[in-house]
């Protein structure tokens, strides 16, 4: 079904829902009720690499910023195919049901949404089209749902819930507003009341990483007496932190090679990283700080085939829009921009993880969690010993 034909059935469908809703909590039957609990905390677990070596490995705090496949400050908004995640190790392989979304504003999708994990919107959620959960849905507001709905784990819903479909949870129903249906609605137990925790990412002013203040840091600290080969066809970069005033500066420049841990740092903004001709060869990570936006993300290649989205982080500490594809694109790697709206027009696959503002869409986002992103240093540097010795 094509877009306007969507639109026009949701148009249709909520004409009825109008004219034929019951009022107030007609058919809901609720066993008890406390206003003062907690939903639970969709989180990231602890990832099957971070399990590996727990029994000889003391690990440090966990990276917060990558705890989930998708993580926004403001609104989603998808017109198209859906958006659907789902969640796996690199380096020790499967690991599912850790692609949980995180959205602090409102999602209106129309399309389908299939996440192998829980979400929790803050905003509330307006959906046309099927929806799948693995885990725990939890809104902050009401939630209209047109299509059909299905829900793995508990349902918390702080405001109205109206359906028009089918809608089935596998626990309990969680609703502190009214309860209408057109449509059949499944669930273990009805339960009136709870207390919102609040906007499941961290984005407020002392949450957030102040980009543009570590790229500012390097200006006169960095390793920039290593580099090799620049304006060269290639440059080398060995493990180190480097630091560039202009991303003109790099790209122009051949094929870039990332040995070992490598952290760049740009000043302003960059117009395309598919530019730059990434190349991190086996063993490095680069981790890419620019204190402004990127234009383009879109139709990276980097490393081999196969790569880890574990050596690619990228940070931006701008405002505004960032296009990350017009058509089909694959980004491998981990993206925090916390104040940065993202746009895509068709089809956009990443690989790792998604921390941005707002997230803007008209085709289908396909997210595969790397759940290492979120495991620490040390325990990648351990669970890869195993294997070298």
């Amino acid at each position: 079904m094509n877009n306007a034909s969507r639109l026009c059935m949701m148009g249709l469908l909520l004409t009825l829902h109008a004219c034929v809703l019951d009022d107030g909590l007609s058919n809901f039957d609720a066993i008890d009720e406390d206003f003062n609990r907690d939903n639970p905390k969709i989180a990231a677990q602890e990832s099957a690499l971070t399990q590996s070596c727990a029994s000889s490995f003391i690990a440090v705090e966990r990276d917060e910023v990558f705890q989930r496949a998708l993580c926004l400050c403001g609104d989603l908004d998808n017109v198209g195919e859906g958006v659907v995640t789902s969640s796996h190790s690199g380096l020790v392989g499967d690991d599912p049901g850790l692609a949980h979304v995180g959205v602090n504003g409102r999602v209106d999708v129309v399309g389908d949404f299939n996440v192998d994990g829980g979400m929790d919107v803050a905003g509330g959620l307006e959906g046309v089209g099927d929806l799948h959960l693995n885990g725990a849905l939890i809104s902050g507001r009401g939630l209209d749902v047109v299509g059909d709905w299905s829900v793995g784990g508990d349902a918390w819903i702080d405001g109205d819930l109206s359906v028009v479909g089918d809608l089935t949870i596998g626990g309990d129903l969680f609703l502190t507003g009214d309860f209408d249906a057109v449509g059949d609605v499944r669930y273990q137990n009805g339960r009136r009341g709870f207390h919102y925790r609040g906007a499941p990412c961290g984005c407020g002013a002392k949450e957030i990483i102040d980009v543009a203040a570590e790229v500012a840091q390097r200006r006169n600290d960095n390793d920039n007496d290593l580099i090799s080969g620049l304006g060269a066809r290639e440059v080398v970069f060995e493990s180190g932190e480097y630091y560039f005033a202009r991303g003109g500066e790099l790209v122009g420049n051949g094929a870039i090679k990332i040995r070992g841990r490598v952290r760049l740092f740009i000043e302003g903004d960059l117009e395309s990283v598919g530019d730059l001709n990434i190349q991190i060869e086996d063993g490095g990570a680069l981790e890419l700080w620019t204190s402004g936006t990127i234009k383009s993300v879109g139709n990276l290649h980097f490393g081999a085939a196969g790569a880890s989205a574990r050596a690619l982080r990228l940070y931006m500490g701008g405002q505004g829009g960032a296009l990350m594809s017009v058509g089909n694109a694959t980004f491998i790697g981990a993206i925090y921009a916390p104040e940065v709206d993202i746009e895509f027009v068709g089809d956009l696959k990443i690989d790792g993880a998604l921390f941005a503002r707002r997230l803007e869409g008209t085709g289908r986002l396909d997210l595969t969690y790397d759940t290492d992103v979120s495991a620490p240093d040390g325990c990648v540097d351990e669970y890869t010993q195993r294997f070298i010795d």
